[in-house]
């Protein structure tokens, strides 16, 4: 796991990862706002953001993210229909 933000609650962790993945819309400042907003710290909220393309271009395996498992983390390839590894 990220160790920046490997001090997270699963809940919040789950919160960082869902925007990430779904917010095409917001700036990283806005971003940034947010997730501090919500819990995170400044260090944590930037580290978060240096993840947004990887999450925004590809479709994880629950588990097997960039942030939660760094060394290992499995996206969907939609041609063979399998999770891969990056």
């Amino acid at each position: 796991m990220d160790p920046i933000l490997t001090s997270l609650p699963p809940s919040l962790l789950a919160y960082v990862e869902v925007q990430l993945s779904n917010d095409e819309v917001s700036s990283d400042e806005e971003m940034l706002d947010d997730f501090v907003a919500n819990g995170l710290t400044e260090e944590q909220a930037r580290q978060a953001l240096t993840y947004r393309d990887l999450y925004l271009n590809n479709i994880y395996l629950d588990g097997f993210t960039p942030i939660t498992a760094a060394d290992a983390p499995l996206h969907f390839n939609p041609y063979t229909r399998q999770f891969e590894p990056d």
